[in-house]
């Protein structure tokens, strides 16, 4: 999903009469400025370890608000999530950046994040990267298989060393559950909320849980929890490689592009060659795999927030020239976020039943992928959790939602991070719900067309469903 884009206190008796029964009671909410002067408020909310243990032990959930300019007519609070899994949506607010995402609202809504647990200012995980350097990512034998998983077995088996229950209970089930005692404890009834890319699946699992609760929502860039991980895979492999299509049809009439007047195609293909033969210079060696491991982060396009494509033409330039720095520094192999795993591995599980299957899978995505083939998160998370060594408390299935208002679903006609089958399975699976799609290339409606935007802003200002596609 998103691997990049974070009063006065509530009493115990308003708590205890703003939560619904079915929901464990969280302590208060003891807001101050996240910086001296800031109208952002920053707070810490205490919430049960285990659901299940209400009274057992405690974790602490990081909460940023942005109040609604105009409180005596604002709509309500709205959540937003960022991604992930682990996207530290709190630590994005109480920066100050909620201005920048969401101006529209800032009016109307007090605007709403956090970090989950796991990440950013909660309870945070720190015990190896996604993918180790050095281990391969792209198995070609059964010993670089073996390999693969045991990197992921002992990434998972230093979690739970440093992290023991914590480390279960970080699953998207666990964090809707927090969500809805951050919604009790600010006393309201409704939950508003947009959630992007997986962000999607959490707004999904909330609404499953928690349907007549829901009030305006937005889902946009969807993960469908009823794919599994094969079409997963292939699906993004397909819209992947149609994005580096794109990518060097850009570079082919954009002067802003570094690689402008080569053929981006044969320069890609060379600097990975020469990568897997002898790997390039930067923080730690470069090898092709870690190019590849690059491209999920670099081919998406996020209009709004970030221009990824001149970024990867001149990180690819650099790297013709022998410099992999840029690569290493956005590539999935190495990357810290261990929650990004540790949530993926609960949740998304790849199911790998040995080497054959590893095999044949990445056979698979090659050829519906020649230039890209499994190198997209799908295959990246299959690979971090080949080995992990707590099973999937959550595994694939559909998420039917029934009985909640009418729900908002966007996606892009080609978005190669969270595809657009997803985004249509998911409109069968929830009740009443409405999709909006945007004719562009790009990961979320949200950052990609401004179409989208404007009817996305629409709908959660006024409650009125758009009736034409962007």
């Amino acid at each position: 999903m998103w691997k990049s884009l974070t009063a006065a206190s509530v009493t115990g008796a308003l708590l205890a009469a703003a939560v619904p029964a079915g929901t464990a009671a969280a302590a208060g909410l003891d807001w101050e400025a996240c910086k001296p002067g800031a109208v952002e408020q920053c707070a810490k909310l205490t919430v049960p370890l285990d659901y299940s243990k209400p009274s057992g032990r405690t974790t602490q959930v990081f909460v940023a608000k942005v109040p609604a300019r105009d409180q005596a007519h604002k709509l309500g609070a709205l959540f937003f999530n960022p991604g992930g899994p682990g996207g530290a949506g709190g630590a994005i607010f109480a920066a100050g950046l909620a201005d920048f995402v969401f101006p529209q609202f800032r009016d109307k809504y007090d605007l709403i994040s956090f970090d989950p647990r796991g990440t950013g200012s909660s309870s945070q995980l720190d015990c190896g990267p996604v993918l180790r350097p050095g281990v391969p990512a792209f198995p070609k034998n059964k010993a670089q298989y073996d390999a693969m998983v045991a990197s992921s077995r002992a990434t998972g088996q230093q979690c739970l060393k440093q992290h023991g229950d914590l480390m279960r209970n970080l699953d998207t089930t666990t964090v809707a559950r927090d969500m809805d005692a951050i919604r009790g404890a600010l006393g309201e009834q409704k939950f508003n909320y947009i959630g992007l890319s997986y962000g999607s699946y959490l707004g999904t699992i909330y609404a499953q849980q928690f349907p007549k609760r829901v009030g305006r929502m937005v889902v946009d860039g969807i993960v469908d929890h009823a794919q599994g991980p094969v079409k997963f895979m292939l699906d993004e492999a397909r819209t992947m490689e149609y994005g580096f299509h794109q990518f060097a049809a850009w570079c082919d009439k954009d002067e802003a592009c570094a690689l402008h007047g080569q053929d981006v195609g044969k320069v890609w293909d060379a600097t990975v060659r020469k990568a897997d033969k002898h790997p390039l210079s930067g923080p730690r060696p470069v090898t092709g795999d870690v190019m590849r491991m690059a491209l999920p982060t670099y081919l998406p396009l996020t209009r709004m927030v970030s221009d990824n494509w001149t970024a990867l033409a001149t990180a690819l330039a650099k790297a013709a020239k022998g410099d992999g720095t840029d690569f290493a520094n956005l590539s999935y192999i190495g990357n810290p976020e261990t929650a990004y795993a540790a949530v993926s591995c609960m949740d998304l599980p790849g199911e790998l039943k040995g080497y054959a299957d590893a095999r044949a899978r990445l056979a698979l995505a090659k050829a519906v992928a020649p230039r890209v083939g499994a190198a997209v998160e799908a295959w990246t998370i299959t690979a971090a959790c080949s080995g992990w060594p707590i099973p999937p408390s959550n595994p694939w299935g559909r998420t039917p939602v029934h009985g909640a208002a009418p729900i908002l679903i966007t996606s892009t006609i080609h978005d190669p991070s969270t595809p657009l089958p997803g985004a249509r399975s998911l409109a069968h699976q929830i009740d009443n719900s409405h999709l909006l799609t945007a004719d562009t290339y790009g990961h979320t409606a949200y950052f990609n067309s401004q179409c989208a935007r404007d009817r996305i802003t629409d709908y959660l200002l006024t409650g009125k469903m758009p009736t034409e596609n962007c």
